[in-house]
Order: C-alpha cells, then sequence, then structure tokens
C-alpha cells in the first residue's frame, strides 16, 4: 500500500491508523511490573512520549477556551510543527536505537543457539529494527492533512482568502507537511493538486542560513544545556527496568542504562510507524511519567527559559509576526530573521487574513520562551535532575509540542464595551465590525487549540481569558527583542553548562 493510500486510510480512520491494543501485564520477581498497554487508571501512554506523542487538543493551560461571540476574528497565524517522522540520528534518539538493534543482533550471530529474550522479552528473538531516518511517516502525512482540515473548519471558512502565501523550509519532513497541511486546507485528496491555490516560500535550513523557522541552524550556543542534566537523570529513569528486563535475558548480555532508555522510545517510533509496538507493554505508569520528565527537562534546558539562547531562539518569529500586524517589511535583521526573503511582498505578504509556517517543535518551545510566558518558567535553577522521579510542571511536551503542534496569534476586532469574559465554544459567523468606530484589536495565543496565560508580558497586564492589547503588544515587541539579548545569547563568548533561569546568557 503506498502512503498516500495509507494517509486516507488513518485519515478515515482505517486500518492503517495507529492502534494500542490491550496486552497482558508482566513482571519479574523483585521488582514492581508494568500492567501493559491497559492501565486501570485510564492511564494513557501515548500523552508521556513527549514531543513524540501523537497530536490531541490541550486540555487546556488554566484559562477558558471559545470565541467572543461579540468580536470579528481579523487574521490568524500559524506556527506548526511537522507531522511524525522516523527517527533522527542523535545519539539519543535513532543514534540509540540502532546502537541496541546493533547489539541484539550482534548477540544473536554470535551465539546462533541461544535465544536473546525470555518471558516479556522473547519478541526480541524475532525481532528487527525496520525504521527509517528522519522522513516523515504515512502517519504525519495523515495528521497534517486533518490539521489543515480542521483549520478550515474553524478559522478558514471565517476568513476572506485571496490567493494566499505560506511559508516552510526545505527540509524535507518539513515540506511535505506543509504540502500535507495544504492538501487538507484545500480539501484536496492529493497533496499536490493544490498547488496552483496557493504560493508557498521554501526557506533554506542549510546551517549558516537565517530562519526563523529553524533558529538553531545559526544560533548554536545554548541549545544543548538541557543535555547534561537529561544525562544525569538517565540512570534514575532507567534503573528499576534495567534490573527488571536483565532477569529476561542471558547473563553475558550487557545491557545499558541507553539500551532501556533506547526501548522506551521504541514505543512511540514503532507505534507511528508500524501502528503498535511490542516495547509499550514493557514499562509502568510511573516510569512513562519519568520518561517524559526526561524529554521536558531537554528541551527546557535546550530550547526554553532553562537555556541561555532560548529567548534569542524564538525572538525572529515574534518580530516577523508584528512585522505583518505592522503591515511592514523586514529590511534589516539583527536576529534569526533572513530579510532577503522578508523584504518583499512575494514572498513575505502583508495584509492576508492567514498565515501558516511549517517548522518544528524546538522553535515553538524557543517562541514561547521569547514572549516571556511566565506560566512556562519553572524556577531559578532550571528543571532539577536530582530527584526520583518526575516533579510537577507546567511545561510538558506532549502539551506544548507533540507531533503537528500548532500555535496560532489570533487578531480580534472588538466593540470598545467588551468584556471578553464570556466565550461561546463554536464560532458560526463572524461579525463584519469594519464600519463600527470605538473598536479595539486584541492578540490571543492558542497553543493546541487553548488559549495561553500571558502573564509575564507586561503590556498584556489584567488581560481576560488571554486578549491583549495589540498596540500595546506591538509597543512592547522591542523591549521583547532586547530582552532576548540576540547578539550575545547566540554568539557571545560566555560558558553555561548548567540551565539557566530566564531564557538568557549572563549579563558578563
Amino acid at each position: 500500500m503506498n502512503s498516500l493510500a495509507i494517509a486516507l486510510l488513518a485519515l478515515g480512520g482505517g486500518s492503517a491508523a495507529m492502534t494500542v491494543p490491550t496486552m497482558s501485564p508482566i513482571s519479574s520477581s523483585g521488582a514492581p511490573g508494568p500492567t501493559g498497554l491497559s492501565y486501570p487508571s485510564g492511564f494513557d501512554m501515548k500523552s508521556r512520549w513527549g514531543n513524540l506523542s501523537p497530536y490531541t487538543d490541550s486540555t487546556g493551560f488554566g484559562i477558558d477556551k471559545g470565541f467572543p461571540a461579540e468580536c470579528e476574528l481579523s487574521q490568524v497565524h500559524v506556527l506548526h510543527r511537522h507531522g511524525q517522522r522516523y527517527p533522527s540520528s542523535w545519539p539519543t534518539d535513532g543514534g540509540a536505537m540502532q546502537s541496541f538493534a546493533d547489539k541484539i543482533a550482534n548477540y544473536s550471530k554470535q551465539n546462533p543457539d541461544k535465544k536473546v529474550g525470555s518471558g516479556p522479552l522473547s519478541f526480541l528473538n524475532d525481532w528487527e529494527y525496520v525504521l527509517g531516518n528522519n522522513l516523515l511517516l504515512p502517519s504525519g502525512a495523515a495528521a497534517e492533512a486533518t490539521a489543515g482540515a480542521l483549520f478550515w473548519s474553524q478559522y478558514g471558512r471565517l476568513l476572506a482568502r485571496p490567493k494566499p502565501t505560506f511559508r516552510t523550509t526545505d527540509y524535507p519532513r518539513i515540506l511535505e507537511s506543509a504540502r500535507w497541511w495544504l492538501s487538507g486546507f484545500f480539501n484536496n485528496v492529493g497533496a499536490n493538486s493544490s498547488y496552483a491555490l496557493y504560493d508557498l516560500t521554501v526557506m533554506s535550513e542549510d546551517d549558516g542560513f537565517n530562519t526563523t523557522l529553524s533558529s538553531t541552524s545559526t544560533c548554536t550556543n545554548g541549545s544543548s544545556n538541557g543535555d547534561p542534566d537529561v544525562a544525569g537523570f538517565y540512570p534514575t529513569l532507567t534503573k528499576t527496568a534495567l534490573k527488571r528486563f536483565s532477569a529476561f535475558l542471558p547473563h553475558d548480555f550487557n545491557l545499558t542504562t541507553m539500551d532501556v532508555y533506547a526501548m522506551f522510545s521504541m514505543c512511540p517510533y514503532e507505534s507511528a510507524t508500524l501502528g503498535q509496538s511490542s516495547f509499550c507493554s514493557l514499562f509502568t505508569e510511573q516510569e512513562w511519567e519519568d520518561f517524559e520528565y526526561t524529554i521536558d527537562m531537554m528541551f527546557y534546558g535546550n530550547n526554553m527559559f532553562g537555556s541561555p539562547s532560548g529567548r534569542a531562539q524564538g525572538i525572529g518569529y515574534v518580530e516577523e509576526v508584528a512585522a505583518r500586524l505592522q503591515s511592514r517589511l523586514i529590511m534589516q535583521s539583527h536576529s534569526s530573521i533572513n530579510y532577503t526573503y522578508d523584504n518583499n511582498t512575494k514572498q513575505f505578504p502583508l495584509h492576508q487574513p492567514m498565515y501558516m509556517d511549517m517548522s518544528h517543535e524546538t522553535v515553538i518551545v524557543a517562541v514561547l520562551a521569547a514572549l516571556g510566558l511566565d506560566y512556562f518558567k519553572y524556577g531559578p535553577h532550571g528543571m532539577p535532575k536530582n530527584v526520583e522521579h518526575a516533579v510537577p510542571r507546567n511545561f510538558i511536551m506532549h502539551k506544548v509540542a507533540p507531533f503537528g503542534a500548532r500555535l496560532f496569534t489570533e487578531v480580534w476586532t472588538c466593540p470598545a464595551d467588551s468584556k471578553l469574559d464570556k466565550l461561546q465554544d463554536q464560532m458560526y459567523k463572524n461579525p463584519d465590525l469594519s464600519s463600527s468606530s470605538g473598536t479595539t484589536d486584541y492578540i490571543r495565543f492558542v497553543l493546541n487549540n487553548a488559549p495561553v496565560p500571558v502573564e509575564g508580558l507586561s503590556p498584556c497586564k489584567g488581560s481576560v481569558n488571554g486578549f491583549c492589547g495589540m498596540k500595546e503588544f506591538l509597543d512592547y515587541v522591542p523591549e521583547l527583542t532586547k530582552q532576548a539579548m540576540y547578539q550575545q545569547a547566540c554568539f557571545g563568548d560566555y560558558n553555561v553548562s548548567t540551565q539557566v533561569p530566564n531564557g538568557q546568557p549572563p549579563l558578563s
């Protein structure tokens, strides 16, 4: 079956969509055992896969969802993450899984008369590593097409739509995700049959090329500050499972901490690729909680408030949104903006009612840091590694940036007497307030279909349900740029090997 057929099956709920069957629990003496894929508590392991989780709408960030019935939706800017992919070659991603697979294969080759696994690990005797590298999966294509269709239903139908220009990078999974999203938006069953309905600006992700949609291509300083803390937490995460699994492996099979981490990762990747995975039933509810904490700590330290370049990595996109809102081109750049794309209306159009930029989860995370949104801030020393289990926190990657994550910047035009405290679930029609006097424009950030609290953004103090005065916000963007400290953060000569409190480099 080809990728298009599989994607369409998944869109329609067919057999190619990811399934998680119920499996029998496993355990070993002397250690707590997992309960399989069906948890009595109703726990859903897919929601603890961090950035590898499939998309679901957020349950909320503490403020009301919905739409203000009296206001006109004027504009929407979409920052979107690509869909499910094969693993990358990073040592803690595909590299670890490939090493584990090689270890299994080499042991079997050197010991042809011995089985590698027994009991719950007996599937390893026939298991093969079948994952590719970095490419968009059919399940990811289906998810992106669904996302585009949902955006049309929720927003696109309400806004006038001349032929628009959208943006993506040239990285294959990003470019393909954009095409699939647009196929859903334009209601096309073939991903390439909607080409004539839009223009697409494709930006280079090559090293050394500025682009706000892959800001670490040039801003590499501080983008790995979470890694040492994560490495320090790996033994805590894996110690119980390592002991449990060793009972079902030959005594001379050297199972390591990173092997167990690879087995964790195999579950979401095989589920996205094959529909299910034998690795998923191996871990306890608490272990899945701690697995996601590992991922959260990494992104918090590498791209969020824990990174000395966290704000700098995201400020370029914030500046681009501000330029669009002010109907101005960008003729020079002091951030990740590539002004050769943004100095002309062909590639950086103005006055569109909607924009869509396809990107990475790291960019979504960094934009939240650049905005200074305190809701996601953990503390002055970042997320702690010297803990036994995951700690309570608001920055949780399956809520912030799962596969197919989306950050909407909405613009609303409201009557002067709007209180914005009563929201309706569905917006059936969009009021036309173009001839009304005394209206006020508001901006609201919506992450995975849930409004985000704007505490930390000074001009938004006292806002209701996340609605912030647009003029006040735009007047404050230069201050956000100053706080990002782009040149120092990305190119400064500083030595910071731990997480920082506020997404900024040291002042001296």
